[in-house]
């Protein structure tokens, strides 16, 4: 028989490892599954397939392990070195204050001319910048009817002509932005033009985009008609009168071709929108374009700006869930009425194909390839993660690249160029790219991004385009390697739990499962860390940390229930053979890990008032119905509180918040519990005068303190209570309601925490019998916000009358609390009043500190 315990021991460590091996791969799989599932950016259709359903616990992970995603990144940036490759060009708060001062026409006002910021391009290039990125919105016709800057070359243009004008002097030196949302978009109307005129034949489209243009930016429709081989652009007019005009305006040497529009016409409309993607669209070897994000709208630059010496790019940013933004799209899809897909670029993309001098694109293993000369991580989306060069923002408008060059500085040279003088600064700008970007207080165009609340949305473009030019970016782990990881850690998880468990005998115990665990998980976040930091590859932490910790965490009870089971054995077994007293001790040891804890929380008591009559008017069963009726109410507030309801003594409640699960409110939830109860009376006040014919008043008590809780009890039956100082004073304080003529009073440490929601006021100073310290109780007025002008008058009168009577003015106290009593029935400073009168007829001692004493 002496070898019976043995054998089940070693029966129960079997079934032990089976259950955690079981348990790991539960939790690995179910962890695994939702780290492998990454919830699509483009918004999930509301369909109920299997997979939509993990797009709500997946969310939750991803987004704790943003957060993790965020240290690493500031970690990275901590080591890195901010590059000088490109610029920021910031039309800054102090740009615009000083050209408010300025004596130029046209730049006190925002926004500028769209001359100025052409001129400002140009002037850019002069000083030797290969691209001139302008972070700006054109996409409606500038306010500027005319010119009056000056400028050589462009007398009688209008601003918009103007600044296209001077783009087109450095050809493919400046990028256009645009910007696109997913969200679709309300179609605008047109004119009906009943004809249309010739204005020429060209080979191509491509050669037919500057006739394209000049129509459109006339504001009429354009047409491009197969004609054979080549492609004719014909213009909508409104009359034969009007395609005479317009045909002489675009410069038609022969006589102009009117003719009536066709139903037909229509299918070869371009519009500036048609126009725009012609320009902006890119090709991309080896990516299916259904797979990147779709837009809805696009907001281009209006069509007078629409020309081939300017490139064009997004300078769209969507924010994460959390609204930080941590990639930038570089590639989006739009579908045109035809069905067609386009392929539109960011604008850091823009930048790098033409550094590399190239129009071609390849996808190709998680990169995308620009040309031979760059290429970055990018999934499948379009997205890419920015890879920042700095820990934080800071204050200014470079974000996290090297230098930030106010707009102003540049402009000055500008001016004093056409003035026929030398340029007032050196900006060292030669062999740079500029991002030329509005960073003013106006422009609220900011981000929240992991290294600050405000980064300028530019300053993430440069960000991105540096990653671009140093073919440095941000990889993320495949799905499957985050898999593999998760189920890894779920099985380590077990291994710790299975190695270090002894069955929870002692609170070292404890500490060791808890080192053990945490030095497994810090090592993990560190080799996490490690992979972020110096091979830019970013593997999950939350998914496999949790997939640990669970199955620790489960292993470690399931390991304990089986440990407790066998030890009960052991000492069933032992005690026949050993003095019963030590297996007393034994059983005795293992209910220590039973007792209860020290933890503050808030009580709460409330009795009912004149229970005692109302005992001797109504029959037992009426008493009764009436009791549970008023209990039942009770106790449904305490629960919507998320309170314990302790006990019940009677026709008293008494409650408590805080535990058994933690909060920082537990003040605030007792003392909502209290107005709830008051609410309810007035409520049920009517039902029960005619169901049970008496009125129900009751009264409570609240205090905070640290006190003893925990399951309490015998062996044969435990409850969850808690003893300790504030079970006796809010008994107490609740006691004292009636003789103050209050229905709420809490103790000083509930005021205190819960002072920033609700409003109290201090009732009185009392010393109980047999208590040394005083004890300062509160009235319990209301919620913040909610009280009346009136409460709001009364409540001033009595703090000037409180403060009066502890200064020993009690004359002073006596008459404001008598006006106190008499305009607001208020009963404590009737209270008060009666002690003033005392006390100017017999004053207090010296040492009087204004506590009263209580006695019995």
């Amino acid at each position: 028989m002496r070898s019976l315990p043995i054998y089940s021991a070693g029966l129960r460590f079997l079934q032990r490892l089976g259950y955690s091996l079981l348990q790991a791969t539960l939790f690995g799989a179910i962890l695994g599954l939702l780290v492998y599932y990454r919830v699509p950016r483009a918004q999930l259709s509301g369909e109920a397939t299997p997979i939509a359903l993990l797009a709500r616990p997946s969310a939750w992970v991803q987004s704790w392990e943003r957060g993790t995603y965020d240290w690493r990144v500031r970690s990275l940036g901590a080591r890195s070195s901010r590059s000088d490759r490109v610029v920021v060009v910031a039309l800054d708060d102090e740009t615009l204050a000083e050209a408010r001062q300025d004596e130029h026409p046209g730049i006190a006002s925002n926004p500028w001319p769209r001359e100025i910021l052409g001129g400002l391009s140009n002037r850019l290039v002069d000083e030797g910048a290969e691209l001139v990125l302008l972070d700006f919105p054109f996409t409606e016709r500038s306010p500027r009817a005319c010119l009056a800057q000056g400028t050589p070359g462009l007398e009688g243009l209008d601003d918009d002509r103007a600044f296209r004008t001077l783009l087109d002097r450095y050809p493919e030196k400046s990028v256009l932005a645009f910007s696109w949302t997913s969200d679709r978009g309300i179609p605008a109307g047109s004119r009906l033009w009943p004809f249309r005129v010739r204005l020429g034949s060209y080979a191509s489209e491509a050669e037919a985009r500057s006739r394209v243009q000049s129509v459109l930016a006339d504001q009429k429709p354009a047409f491009l008609i197969p004609a054979g081989n080549a492609v004719e652009v014909w213009a909508g007019v409104a009359s034969e009168q009007d395609g005479q005009r317009v045909a002489l305006e675009q410069g038609v040497r022969e006589p102009p071709k009117v003719q009536e529009r066709r139903v037909t016409d229509d299918t070869y409309r371009v519009g500036p929108l048609e126009l725009f993607v012609s320009l902006a669209e890119v090709q991309v070897e080896g990516l299916d374009a259904a797979l990147l994000e779709e837009v809805r709208q696009l907001e281009h630059p209006v069509a007078p700006l629409l020309g081939s010496a300017s490139l064009y790019g997004a300078v769209t940013v969507p924010a994460d869930p959390d609204g930080v933004v941590r990639a930038v799209p570089h590639l989006v899809s739009y579908r045109s009425r035809e069905g067609n897909r386009h392929v539109l670029p960011s604008m850091p993309l823009v930048a790098a194909m033409r550094q590399a001098n190239t129009r071609q694109l390849r996808y190709a293993d998680g990169r995308l390839y620009v040309g031979d000369r760059f290429s970055i991580p990018m999934d499948e989306s379009g997205y890419s993660l920015v890879r920042w060069d700095a820990a934080e923002v800071g204050r200014g408008s470079r974000g996290s690249v090297s230098r930030a060059i106010p707009a102003w500085n540049v402009l000055r040279n500008l001016f004093a160029v056409r003035e026929g003088v030398p340029p007032r600064s050196v900006h060292d700008i030669e062999g740079r790219l500029i991002v030329f970007t509005n960073t003013s207080r106006q422009a609220m165009d900011f981000q929240r991004t992991p290294i600050g609340e405000r980064t300028p949305a530019g300053a993430v473009l440069a960000q991105s385009l540096v990653n671009l030019l140093q073919s440095e970016g941000l990889t993320r782990a495949t799905p499957r390697t985050d898999l593999f990881l998760t189920l890894g850690l779920a099985f380590i998880g077990a291994f710790v739990a299975l190695t270090f468990n002894r069955g929870l005998r002692s609170f070292g115990d404890v500490m060791v499962y808890l080192t053990a665990m945490g030095t497994v998980g810090l090592l993990y976040a560190g080799v996490a860390w490690y992979l972020f930091v110096t091979r830019l590859l970013w593997v999950a932490m939350v998914g496999p940390l949790l997939a640990m910790g669970l199955t620790f965490v489960f292993t470690i009870v399931q390991a304990s229930r089986t440990e407790r089971q066998l030890r009960h054995f052991i000492t069933d077994v032992l005690g026949r053979y050993v003095h019963p007293e030590v297996a007393r001790l034994v059983t005795r040891d293992l209910r220590l890990l039973t007792r209860p804890e020290r933890r503050e929380v808030t009580v709460f008591f409330c009795d009912l008032d004149g229970f005692s009559r109302l005992s001797g008017q109504l029959p037992p069963e009426r008493l009764i119905q009436l009791l549970n009726d008023y209990l039942t109410e009770m106790t449904d507030v305490v629960r919507a509180t998320h309170g314990q309801v302790d006990k019940y003594i009677g026709d008293a409640v008494m409650a408590f918040w805080g535990a058994p699960v933690r909060t920082d409110k537990h003040a605030h939830r007792a003392c909502d519990a209290a107005l709830k109860v008051r609410a309810v009376l007035v409520e049920r006040q009517a039902y029960w005068d005619k169901t049970y014919g008496h009125h129900l008043q009751c009264r409570i008590g609240i205090d905070t303190s640290e006190v003893l809780v925990g399951g309490m009890g015998s062996d044969f039956e435990s409850k969850y209570s808690v003893m300790g100082e504030p079970v006796k004073l809010s008994m107490f304080m609740e006691s004292l309601n009636r003789g103050y003529g209050t229905f709420v009073l809490v103790g000083d440490n509930t005021a205190r925490l819960a002072q920033d929601s609700y409003v109290f006021r201090e009732v009185d100073r009392v010393r109980p019998k047999g208590r040394t310290e005083p004890l300062r109780m509160h009235e319990l007025v209301g919620r913040k916000g909610e009280i009346s002008p009136q409460m709001q008058e009364q409540l001033a009168l009595y703090e000037q009358a409180l403060t009066a009577y502890h200064q020993r003015r009690f004359d002073e106290a006596l008459a404001l609390f008598t006006r106190g009593v008499e305009a607001f029935q208020d009963a404590v400073a009737g209270v008060y009043a009666e002690r003033c009168r005392k006390f100017a007829s017999a004053a207090p001692p010296e040492d009087w500190d204004g506590v009263f004493a209580l006695e019995g």
